[in-house]
């Protein structure tokens, strides 16, 4: 599936009225070819979606952000994969590893009435204290955005900074991302949902739990534009250098389950075939990426489909170009 082909059929998703518009790029060894179509919002009025505007990447923020910190302090020397995070978090009553929570194997769940009613602090003890682990441990993967929550609050306990701030300093900044942003100028950024009652959300990150807790998110909350992220893959693909860049970052493509469930450290995997692993995310506003950094390949689409309210019928289209794309390499060799 060529750029053409990927860029046609995300407009056909515009005509369809699932999102209003997309920005996408294919990295193709040292290649990258780039578009944005369509609209920034429909309502309260259209807008054109222009070049170089932020998106709320949403769950990006786990391997942008949250997990490229985990990496680094593995560099260091200071983490690793089976220690636990209560070594970090003592108000946190269980034995589950960053290895567990990176990879969503952890089996915490529970109910925390009133969550998105809580003050920042009253949520984070919520959070901390009151789920338990199941017997989904180890032995399935459950997507919930707590794990990466726990992973950051452990690493504000290693750095003694917020992890936005850690993210901010280590990760935007070293490896010049140029737009990403925890702090966006409204009119930058492409909005998410709109309703008469509330009006328009734009530059305000859309997970409720990431609003309330702010700083000490890393689950959500970063903007960036398509930029970034293509500035972030060609670290990935070994075309841009720095020494902030984690050498771990080595190790993404492989399983890191215990049971081979297929999730790596932040990142979920995908697999056509017998080819190779890719490293996968998406996030819920309307953004998904695909990595393959061996053989330097790499789709990278971001999109409001939550304008101006969460467009269900994304989903479907989005596995669907994904399982699509990645036919199309069925034919490389297994590593």
């Amino acid at each position: 599936m060529d750029f053409q082909a990927v860029t046609y059929e995300l407009k056909t998703w515009t005509k369809a009225r699932v999102m209003p518009g997309f920005s996408v790029a294919l990295l193709t060894g040292k290649t990258v070819q780039t578009a944005v179509s369509g609209e920034a919002q429909w309502f309260p009025q259209p807008a054109p979606l222009q070049p170089h505007m932020l998106y709320d990447v949403a769950s990006l923020t786990k391997v942008i952000g949250t997990t490229t910190v985990f990496l680094q302090a593995w560099d260091q020397g200071l983490v690793s994969p089976d220690m636990p995070l209560h070594r970090f978090l003592p108000d946190f009553p269980h034995t589950t590893t960053f290895r567990q929570a990176l990879t969503h194997t952890s089996g915490l769940e529970g109910y925390i009435p009133h969550r998105n009613a809580l003050p920042a602090p009253a949520l984070k003890q919520a959070l901390m204290t009151q789920l338990t682990v199941t017997e989904e441990v180890d032995r399935q993967v459950v997507y919930r955005d707590v794990n990466l929550l726990l992973v950051g609050w452990a690493l504000e306990q290693v750095y003694h900074q917020p992890i936005q701030t850690l993210i901010t300093r280590q990760v935007i900044q070293p490896l010049a991302l140029p737009q990403a942003t925890f702090q966006p100028d409204s009119q930058q950024c492409v909005p998410t949902t709109y309703s008469p009652a509330v009006g328009l959300r734009q530059g305000v990150v859309h997970d409720p739990k990431s609003a309330i807790l702010g700083k000490h998110s890393g689950a959500a909350g970063l903007f960036a534009s398509l930029a970034d992220l293509v500035t972030f893959t060609e670290y990935f693909f070994g075309n841009r250098q720095s020494a902030s860049w984690p050498a771990h970052a080595a190790d993404l493509t492989q399983d890191w389950t215990k049971h081979h469930l297929g999730r790596s450290l932040g990142w979920d995997l995908r697999r056509y075939g017998q080819g190779r692993l890719w490293l996968y995310h998406t996030g819920y506003t309307g953004t998904f990426w695909l990595i393959q950094p061996d053989d330097q390949l790499a789709l990278v689409v971001l999109t409001n489909r939550v304008h101006p309210q969460p467009n269900p019928a994304f989903l479907a289209k989005r596995d669907a170009l994904i399982a699509r794309f990645l036919s199309d390499f069925k034919t490389m060799p297994a590593v």
